[in-house]
């Protein structure tokens, strides 16, 4: 008796190799993502939701020259919004000069970390260590 999901042909198993819900599934750019997310969760409940009124954002690469003010390629831009919007601003966080910056470090989830609280710091007007929850 033959079944139906058989090799066909010669042209391999059908279907997916992994369930959608394994986190195998997942791909680099979606766990990049959560690490981003985790660290600003964590680093709003260490300064009392004082941040929750800023949006994040991931992009791969930034969409522009870095500023005259910026030295080589930004890992992450602030981008204020108008008053009245219910939100202070965008941080935008571009993940492949963060994961390029991260492979020379021996921690890299501490290179995340340490452009998050920088990026927020800025954004607070103070320093990162003073915020800074390790």
């Amino acid at each position: 008796m033959k079944r139906a999901y058989r090799d066909r042909h010669g042209r391999g198993i059908r279907g997916f190799l992994l369930d959608p819900a394994l986190p195998a599934w997942r791909t680099r750019a979606d766990k990049f993502d959560d690490l981003i997310a985790s660290e600003f969760a964590a680093l709003n409940q260490h300064l009392g939701g004082r941040i929750s009124d800023l949006d994040v954002a991931v992009l791969d690469v930034p969409e522009s020259d870095p500023a005259p003010w910026e030295d080589g390629v930004p890992l992450a831009r602030f981008l204020p919004f108008e008053r009245g919007m219910g939100k202070r601003g965008r941080l935008i966080f571009y993940r492949r000069p963060i994961e390029t910056a991260s492979r020379r470090s021996p921690q890299p989830r501490l290179v995340i970390h340490d452009v998050v609280v920088d990026q927020v710091a800025s954004v607070l007007g103070e320093r990162a260590e003073d915020i800074d929850y390790f």
